[in-house]
């Protein structure tokens, strides 16, 4: 399956109803574009005629779709100082909200309960979010020399269908699902000085 069909497919588990222009608007693809992978989901067998999503696709997708979170609060932040010289990254508010809470929520949204946060600079900060959240805690002792894989070696137990997510992120709209019918990265439609990934 290809990123137009996940996201059109996502889009229409939420929303059967959508037109295709509505899809074209919220998916940014063609309108032309759309309709072909549209009728090709329907040949597939993955949608039905009135565009709902069939059981062919709904079974596989959850046996994989994402029952875990990892959340990465490791690391010193060193591209946030000064502000994060006395309160972690993900600890900051942002319009009202601590950057990591809003996380836990929007993935319990999702029907996402099984959180773990990988904790190391100033790991005493999110101590009680094991008592708002019931949120697992793992301390990376070595988070001055080693990096974020480090962090997910530490969960590798949790990894099997699971969001691995920094947390340093807002988002404005919710992008957890409690069904995924592929992998994907959140990365940022344009190159920058400090990446060259590009989605």
């Amino acid at each position: 399956m290809n990123k137009h069909e996940s996201d059109i497919l996502e889009l229409l588990l939420k929303d059967s109803k959508l037109t295709q222009r509505q899809i074209s608007e919220r998916t940014h693809l063609s309108l032309g574009l759309v309709n072909k992978t549209i009728k090709s989901l329907k040949q597939k067998g993955y949608l039905s005629n009135n565009n709902r999503i069939t059981n062919k696709l709904i079974n596989p997708a959850e046996k994989t779709s994402p029952k875990s979170a990892v959340i990465l609060a490791a690391g010193l932040g060193m591209r946030m100082v000064p502000i994060n010289v006395e309160t972690s990254k993900g600890i900051l508010r942002v319009k009202g909200e601590v950057l990591i809470e809003r996380l836990i929520k929007q993935l319990h949204e999702a029907g996402i309960s099984d959180i773990v946060v990988i904790v190391g600079f100033m790991k005493e900060k999110y101590e009680y979010l094991i008592d708002k959240f019931n949120v697992q805690l793992i301390v990376n002792s070595k988070y001055s020399e080693k990096n974020n894989l480090y962090s997910v070696k530490l969960a590798e137990k949790k990894l099997a269908n699971c969001y691995i997510i920094p947390c340093d992120l807002y988002f404005k709209e919710n992008p957890f699902s409690k069904v995924e019918f592929s992998s994907w990265y959140m990365v940022s439609d344009c190159k920058t000085d400090e990446s060259s990934v590009k989605s």
